[in-house]
């Protein structure tokens, strides 16, 4: 298979990938792991033709290219009828998503051992008012409002592979309040509302242990475009170890050893950054093309979080390009007893997942669906990770794992999820980010 994009029965990507390039080498795998693994995890739905119509999905998102709208997926089994078969069994049928994405969580979770849970947004712009959730927002990488529809997923990730088991569509005011709104997109009571005041970055990560009873991981976003002041509030009160990257304005204060507490008027911590000692680790910053530069040393404050966050001992650790004095990344965790260099690590998880995103995700058809069901798309971007399990179990099986010690190696990369959902936009790695946001 070459150059295709797509993952026929009988290809999968392998996930080896390399660091000067980041290609994707393509490689066989049996077709009846794609069988079997979609029964497993559809073994949930209570009729067989459900199940049936399941695995149509899978296969579709698996083999074909372009956009994988429901006309495209009912053409693998003849189209006509199993067009109309297949937007009942995503659009109408009542099977529960829930079900399918604790199973898929569950084995991911054992088959990879994650380091952390990576929550990410996902913004899909739209033309019309009519799809599920769809509403004008103003989106802080494009700088401008746009119509477009917003949710989170969460990924179970390590530094070599990552995969999503848990999405949350986001519903305006509009669309919560909107009574003939709700009833169109068939929106019940117990869906789509708010969650007590918890931010959705934080609540989708919180429902696999809440509710699915996964073994916690840290929890790591990018939160500088996110309320950090609410994220670190509610995820201490979780007691969930977490690791935000957070923006050069967000404030906070240094921890005094000697009264428990604040020491000193409060100061953005980018200035606490930059007025902190670097007696940390040597960091050794890498290009796309290799080493760049000498080694830099990390800044490591302990803080007090935001004013109203809760009184807790937090620690910003910031990360500088050699021989410069400005910190190009900010990153806060109540992981105390961690290193400052395996603080980093988890941070830059996002960046495996971002590529994760672009590369497979994407080509996977998880933003392309285009129906005005609430349920419907949460069961297409359900299918949509099944297939994307499947995509990384079978890379996996062959990936080598190498050791990692504390001398952190930090790829100087911008994510390249905006690249994704700009249409008509290539794909692909953009130049340096100059600034923190």
């Amino acid at each position: 298979m070459t150059g295709s994009g797509a993952w026929r029965r009988g290809s999968v990507v392998d996930a080896h990938r390399s660091h000067r390039t980041h290609e994707i080498v393509w490689r066989e795998v049996a077709d009846d792991f794609v069988t079997e693994y979609s029964r497993r995890m559809l073994m949930s739905l209570p009729r067989r033709d459900q199940r049936e119509s399941g695995e149509l999905y899978i296969s579709g998102l698996l083999s074909l290219t372009g956009r994988k709208s429901m006309r495209s997926i009912a053409s693998i089994a003849g189209g006509g009828a199993a067009e109309q078969r297949l937007h009942h069994f995503i659009s109408k049928s009542p099977w529960d998503w829930v079900m399918v994405r604790r199973a898929l969580a569950a084995d991911l979770d054992r088959a990879l051992d994650p380091l952390a849970w990576v929550v990410r947004p996902m913004v899909v712009l739209k033309a019309g008012e009519h799809t599920v959730g769809v509403t004008e927002s103003f989106v802080p990488q494009l700088g401008r409002v746009v119509n477009c529809q917003r949710s989170y997923g969460v990924w179970l990730a390590g530094e070599t592979q990552s995969a999503p088991v848990n999405w949350r569509l986001l519903l305006s005011e509009e669309w919560l309040t909107d009574a003939e709104r709700r009833r169109r997109a068939e929106i019940r009571d117990a869906s789509g509302g708010d969650d007590g005041g918890v931010p959705p970055a934080a609540a989708v990560a919180l429902e696999l242990t809440r509710a699915w009873g996964l073994r916690p991981r840290p929890v790591i976003t990018d939160a500088r475009d996110e309320d950090v002041e609410a994220l670190v509030r509610h995820l201490l009160a979780a007691k969930v170890s977490f690791v935000l990257r957070i923006g050069g304005a967000t404030r906070l204060t240094r921890w005094s050893a000697a009264s428990r507490g604040r020491a000193g008027r409060w100061m953005t911590a980018q200035h606490l950054a930059e007025s902190t000692d670097r007696g940390g680790p040597q960091v050794g910053w890498v290009g796309r093309i290799g080493p760049v530069g000498r080694a830099a040393p990390f800044s490591v404050t302990d803080v007090v979080p935001p004013p109203g966050s809760g009184a807790a001992l937090l620690r910003l650790v910031g990360a500088p390009r050699p021989g410069e004095r400005r910190v190009r990344e900010l990153w806060l965790s109540n992981m105390t007893d961690a290193s400052s260099a395996h603080i980093v690590r988890l941070g830059r998880l996002t960046e495996r997942v971002d590529e994760d995103f672009a590369e497979i995700s994407t080509k996977l058809g998880v933003m392309d669906f285009e129906g005005r069901s609430f349920g419907g798309w949460h069961r297409h971007a359900t299918l949509s990770a099944v297939a994307q399990g499947i995509v990384t179990l079978s890379a996996a099986r062959d990936q080598a794992v190498e050791p990692h010690g504390d001398d952190l190696q930090i790829a100087w990369t911008t994510p390249g999820w905006l690249e994704a959902l700009l249409p008509g936009r290539a794909r692909g790695h953009g130049a340096p980010e100059e600034v923190l946001r």
